[in-house]
């Protein structure tokens, strides 16, 4: 996520909802910033919470979205702004209108950090969960994706609750309907893997599992059946992933720092997370 404009600096472009019509405006900040997600990725996120805008001569220029995950937290994420309109205040202002959502909510509001970001949540009382690492790689299959078997999800919903902390169920029934979706899910529920196609590489996660053997089984079979360049986000303890990602030539390409506001623990069973569904769904 990023966060680079100092609070306070004046703003004068109005702040409202996100509208369906912004959608080519989201795309283009999505773009301008390198990142990956596509229309789906912002279809879904704004099906399920809220998303602002701060506009310029009617176009959207700066966003921010809240995903709800209740009972306990929410989910911020989505925090862009075009390149001129940076340094006026645009991300702190949207992100205090996020964590208002949430809280008004009765929820923690959590978010994925860059380390530029994770100054200024910071200083909004945002502290330190769990440390990310992105990875990229090349996918194993010579040439498109290949998908064993249908995806049948009700044997691990209970193993993913545990792990993330809430019922992200409406989530993971989006991305396992998505054309092309690759997912593999272990005998007795014992863990699930899922991969979403991006605009500059397949995201593999999330991967929850009961154990580092199961996950790593789990990411083999993902990773095999993918072609292309491939991104997993991997808790920096979840050491038995990272170290299969490294010997299959994958790079870490930057840093995350998971952080809530006001608390110093996350939600959901960390052990049970090998790699995160990606910043923007948590």
């Amino acid at each position: 996520m990023a966060a680079s404009e100092p609070p306070g600096a004046l703003v004068e472009a109005p702040l409202d909802e996100l509208r369906p019509a912004d959608l080519d405006d989201a795309l283009a900040l999505t773009a301008e910033a390198g990142w990956n997600q596509l229309a789906a990725d912002w279809e879904l996120m704004t099906r399920a919470g809220r998303a602002w805008a701060i506009r310029r001569d009617g176009r959207a220029v700066a966003t921010a979205l809240a995903l709800p995950y209740p009972p306990g937290f929410g989910w911020i994420s989505m925090v862009l702004v075009h390149g001129p309109e940076r340094r006026r205040g645009h991300a702190t202002r949207l992100v205090e209108r996020a964590v208002e959502h949430l809280e008004a909510l009765g929820l923690v509001p959590l978010l994925d950090a860059t380390p530029a970001g994770a100054e200024v949540y910071g200083r909004m009382g945002f502290r330190p969960v769990v440390a990310i690492t992105r990875w990229r790689g090349p996918g194993g299959a010579a040439t498109g994706a290949t998908q064993a078997a249908p995806i049948t999800l009700e044997p691990v919903r209970a193993l993913d609750r545990a792990a993330f902390g809430a019922d992200r169920g409406a989530i993971l029934d989006d991305l396992v309907a998505r054309p092309g979706a690759v997912g593999h899910v272990a005998p007795d529920g014992d863990g699930l893997l899922l991969s979403r196609a991006g605009r500059t590489a397949t995201q593999l996660g999330p991967l929850v599992a009961r154990d580092a053997d199961v996950a790593l089984r789990l990411m083999r079979a993902g990773l095999d059946a993918l072609a292309g360049t491939v991104v997993v986000d991997v808790p920096d303890r979840a050491t038995a992933v990272r170290d299969e990602l490294e010997a299959r030539g994958f790079a870490p390409e930057r840093p995350y720092l998971r952080m809530a506001r006001g608390r110093d623990d996350g939600f959901g069973e960390a052990a049970l997370v090998h790699a995160i569904a990606g910043p923007e769904l948590g």
